[in-house]
């Protein structure tokens, strides 16, 4: 009796395991990632859009889980998010991350580039990405795969006031947020007051005078609430002062977990999601200058190629100690690459 229940059990734990062991077999072809946004989710329509098509085509061997508005992350934390596992797929704001990504942060962060508009930024970075290794090295180097990017509205000077802002010189007694270290530095040298602050408090800053405005782009102005607060501003064609780019990436080992005919499902998708994202990004930003410019009319001065110019020229030295600096820092390739990229520009002027 004895030795048949000590069969019988022999037996039964070798079904569970062979049951469990089936389990594990069926799941190993399914992939559950988490997905980290920033804030407003409305701002990525068409990211999310491709994501869920990248599920679908993955007949369902692919499951997305959403955390917008940095619920499960956030900009300061991001990269460490990623290589930690609780992110899979997510957005960084290359620009935040300078330290890390210095040749990227100066194709897409410099002033005054001469980048055509937003719709050219996206297109020009995954160019030089593909011509430059030193672009996917830095991704590489912390544990991320690059598949995207989303190119932000192109960056402009808005004010809380009527303030005539045509010539750099009229900078002199502004007090402007400013994150760029450059734009800091240019308004410092014409007699304004940089600030620095996080986009959470703009609206607060601006409609108690604590500043006088902001160098950043009209979504933004939408998003956290201060498009109220602005009453006047200067645009800078489409061109813009800068169209900063956040890229879009994925985890190296959420990465290496796919087999290769998920990994294209991403890469077929890649191109499409950032002009369609950007498309979209284009026509809110749009929609929220036509906001601004209702309440006000002839105080958001549109600049002529002329002016524009002006400005570029003032700021040209700054942008030069910039790549010097890159240079001095260890990134051998800046001046190349801010040539390459300034050909590109102008080529797609």
């Amino acid at each position: 009796m004895k030795a048949k229940k000590f069969l019988f059990a022999i037996f039964t734990l070798s079904l569970a395991m062979f049951v469990l062991a089936g389990c594990g077999e069926g799941n190993a072809d399914e992939f559950h990632f988490n997905v980290s946004f920033a804030a407003p989710e409305t701002s990525t329509p068409e990211l999310v859009a491709a994501l869920n098509r990248i599920q679908e085509a993955s007949g369902d061997r692919i499951e997305m889980t959403y955390y917008f508005s940095w619920s499960l992350s956030s900009v300061s934390t991001i990269v460490d998010d990623l290589n930690a596992g609780i992110v899979d797929i997510g957005v960084v704001p290359i620009m935040e991350h300078t330290h890390l990504f210095p040749y990227s942060t100066l194709i897409t962060h410099t002033p005054f580039l001469g980048i055509p508009s937003m719709l050219d930024a996206g297109v020009i970075f995954d160019e030089m990405f593909a011509i430059y290794d030193v672009l996917p090295a830095e991704f590489a180097r912390n544990s991320l795969v690059y598949w995207t990017n989303i190119s932000n509205p192109t960056y402009h000077i808005w004010t809380d006031s009527a303030y005539e802002i045509r010539l750099p010189s009229d900078l002199a007694g502004r007090r402007l947020i400013t994150n760029s270290t450059m734009m800091q530095q240019f308004i410092s040298r014409n007699g304004g007051a940089p600030v620095s602050a996080p986009v959470t408090e703009f609206a607060t800053s601006i409609n108690t005078g604590v500043v006088d405005g902001t160098v950043t782009h009209a979504n933004v102005l939408r998003a956290f609430g201060v498009i109220d607060f602005i009453g006047a501003g200067t645009l800078f064609g489409e061109q813009g002062i800068s169209s900063p780019l956040m890229a879009v990436v994925i985890s190296e080992s959420a990465w290496n977990s796919m087999p290769t005919d998920l990994q294209q499902l991403f890469t077929n998708e890649s191109a499409t999601v950032r002009d369609l994202q950007a498309q979209n990004t284009y026509q809110q930003s749009i929609n929220n200058v036509n906001a601004i410019r209702a309440a006000a009319g002839d105080d958001l001065i549109t600049l002529t190629p002329a002016e524009i110019q002006v400005w570029m020229d003032e700021f040209y030295d700054i942008l030069e100690g910039h790549v010097e600096q890159r240079i001095s820092d260890g990134a051998t390739s800046a001046r190349e690459m801010f040539d390459s990229v300034r050909a590109r520009a102008a080529a797609r002027q």
